[in-house]
């Protein structure tokens, strides 16, 4: 296991509050990116918070911050989603967004998070359905902002139809599913950047990145389902009989989907009877 790796698995069991997001996500990009150096991503968010420190209006309300915020990101430095490839897997890496300015709805709010934190903003990320947001505040007067978007803020409304995009018309709303608006946890956070990654790598045909991906994972989150049942398929498609037995035997015991059970189960036995191959 690389250094990179026992780093990310150093964090399953650690208390969510006590990870820091920002180290951590700099440590996933140095697991594709052999000369990234975390420890410079810091300090990058170390001067640009001292600069937007700079811009902030003394005595600010959440609003007025916000749009000081806004206009030191998007405007000024040029933050922006990058529309023109959002599969490029450096959109995915902490420290290329920063050096690029350019990022997916995730990449771009964990930026604007740290920032944020580092302002005195309560800021947090949230895992809205297809599209990752920002929350800055707190209770009835929170802003949700999308700043894939530039930081627009989001009224009830257009999340609404945010969701009706994805589930249908009046299938879910905000007013009737509160929860799809909680601070989303450091650890689902750096898992949902990393299953960003998995599926840019499995669409390349990638396989090696995209084992690297599952295992930071699964490093992070060792009872993943869909991450076990992935990796083992992986492993057995790759001929490392032992591992994908390892992961699918796991995978049946913490899955819930009885057909998906009773497939894997097929393959168990059959990967149980082959001969062992020695790589």
């Amino acid at each position: 296991m690389t250094i990179a790796q026992q780093q990310l698995a150093a964090l399953a069991d650690q208390p969510d509050d006590s990870i820091d997001l920002c180290a951590a996500a700099l440590t996933i990009s140095s697991l594709f990116q052999h000369d990234a150096e975390p420890a410079g991503g810091l300090a990058q968010f170390d001067l640009l918070a001292a600069a937007a420190r700079a811009r902030m209006p003394e005595d600010a309300d959440v609003l007025h911050q916000v749009a000081a915020l806004n206009a030191f990101l998007f405007d000024e430095l040029g933050f922006a989603g990058n529309q023109d490839d959002f599969y490029d897997p450096r959109n995915s890496f902490l420290d290329q967004v920063l050096e690029r300015r350019l990022g997916i709805p995730i990449s771009l709010s964990v930026v604007y998070c740290e920032l944020a934190t580092r302002l005195g903003m309560p800021a947090y990320g949230v895992s809205f359905p297809a599209h990752f947001l920002v929350r800055v505040g707190r209770g009835a007067t929170a802003l949700m902002l999308d700043v894939y978007a530039g930081g627009v803020a989001l009224p009830e409304e257009e999340l609404d139809l945010r969701l009706a995009d994805v589930y249908g018309e009046g299938v879910f709303t905000i007013r009737s599913n509160p929860s799809l608006l909680r601070p989303a946890g450091k650890r689902e956070i750096l898992v949902r950047m990393l299953r960003n990654l998995i599926g840019v790598y499995a669409a390349r045909g990638d396989e090696g990145n995209r084992l690297e991906a599952l295992t930071a994972a699964l490093n992070l989150s060792p009872d993943l389902p869909e991450e076990l049942h992935q990796r083992g398929m992986l492993y057995r498609h790759l001929g490392y009989a032992p591992a994908a037995l390892a992961d699918l035997r796991r995978f049946v015991e913490v899955a819930d989907d009885a057909e998906q059970i009773a497939s894997v189960t097929a393959v168990i036995d059959d990967l149980s009877t082959q001969p062992l191959k020695l790589h």
